[in-house]
């Protein structure tokens, strides 16, 4: 199991896209909504996995690390035991970061550290213009002012609220063009996960 992005929702909810592969992810579904009372959906299904959707608050060690300063880079599980890479910018302590993460986190432990040149969060947006023909007009101008007004930066420099009054428009509504624009996208953008996340890496 792969996440292969994590955006945000609402102030404290995020959506995280995880990739199953040799099982079905309708287990992961039932895992998740029988552990700790979440949602979770699956969005595609593949020969041996698919693409799950799950939304997460700020207990996950995904939102902790982003939290104190650390940039996710990639999560993975495999037998129940879970791996997370994060980088930490050059003007944040990096001590600090793996201290308050510990404490938060308790049932893990730092494996190891070294120095990486370029930063690629999990957390933000792209611009995937490729895959945008499927949004109406109305979904594809929320986006665009949430892109537009750091809604997805990290730290966000907009929140909901923001967004809303800038399209004049309640935040209920707001979330609702959100979740369906971002569904299309990412459903789009990972058809194929592993393929472009192996070209990304090439690059």
């Amino acid at each position: 199991m792969i996440l292969e992005k994590c955006l945000p929702q609402t102030d404290d909810t995020y959506a995280e896209f995880f990739s199953v592969g040799g099982a079905h992810p309708s287990r992961l579904v039932e895992r998740i909504e029988d552990g700790n009372g979440g949602e979770a959906r699956v969005l595609e299904r593949t020969n041996d996995g698919g693409l799950v959707e799950i939304d997460v608050r700020d207990n996950c060690p995904v939102v902790s690390l982003a939290d104190v300063g650390a940039v996710p880079q990639t999560v993975r599980s495999v037998d129940g035991q879970g791996t997370v890479v994060a980088d930490v910018p050059r003007q944040t302590e990096t001590a600090a970061v793996i201290e308050s993460f510990l404490a938060a986190h308790s049932e893990a432990e730092l494996a190891a550290k070294k120095q990486r040149e370029s930063i690629a969060p999990l957390f933000g947006f792209k611009n995937y213009a490729s895959h945008t023909e499927s949004l109406t007009d109305r979904q594809r101008e929320v986006l665009v002012t949430a892109h537009e007004a750091g809604y997805y930066s990290w730290p966000r420099e907009a929140t909901a609220a923001d967004l809303a009054a800038l399209l004049d428009i309640s935040e209920p509504t707001l979330h609702k063009h959100l979740r369906a624009a971002e569904q299309k996208l990412v459903t789009a953008m990972f058809a194929c996960p592993h393929e472009e996340l192996a070209a990304d890496g090439d690059s």
